[in-house]
């Protein structure tokens, strides 16, 4: 596919129903920053988001969704480069008093998904070093330790058939 410009994920706008909650929770829980506030083209209020001082924006929040809109977003998923960061975020949420906390181990990478004020199901992950058939999905156990959470991940992935490092999957990536 040659002929396609490459192209990599920019950022995500989401509709919103009370814009302020929704600014809190992503600014004092998940650690954004508002790069911007305005008013869209169409009179809305729209809220700039990063974490990414090399993005402007990784989020748009736009206000405008009737309160009675079920969310259309599946998840949002930001990728964190240690295991670690995973538990931090688990803790932060969890903290903050977030409901349905799922901390999620699919073989290729380890999760936390919660929802945001609005349902939206936000997810951190750490990607690992394996691969096995998706979907796949295990609870993590939080009171292990980080090593031992990692020995059961790898152990799991190795048993499974399926199961090859990541490396030898990427090799082949583009070539079914």
């Amino acid at each position: 596919m040659s002929d396609l410009p490459e192209m990599k994920f920019g950022h995500l706008g989401i509709n919103v129903t009370e814009m302020q909650p929704m600014v809190d929770f992503y600014t004092k829980v998940l650690g954004f920053t508002v790069t911007d506030r305005g008013r869209s083209s169409r009179g809305g209020e729209l809220a700039f988001l990063s974490r990414d001082p090399n993005e402007h924006h990784q989020i748009v929040l736009a206000d405008g969704k009737p309160a009675d809109a079920m969310s259309t977003v599946n998840q949002m998923s930001f990728r964190v480069a240690e295991f670690s960061q995973v538990r931090a975020m688990y803790d932060r949420v969890t903290d903050a008093g977030v409901k349905h906390v799922a901390p999620i181990d699919h073989g290729a990478a380890l999760s936390v998904y919660f929802p945001d004020p609005e349902g939206n199901r936000f997810e951190v992950y750490w990607a690992t070093p394996h691969y096995i058939e998706q979907p796949h999905a295990k609870p993590i156990d939080f009171s292990l330790s980080d090593d031992e959470i990692l020995s059961v991940c790898e152990e799991k992935c190795k048993a499974d058939p399926t199961y090859q490092p990541m490396d030898e999957w990427k090799s082949k990536f583009g070539n079914w």
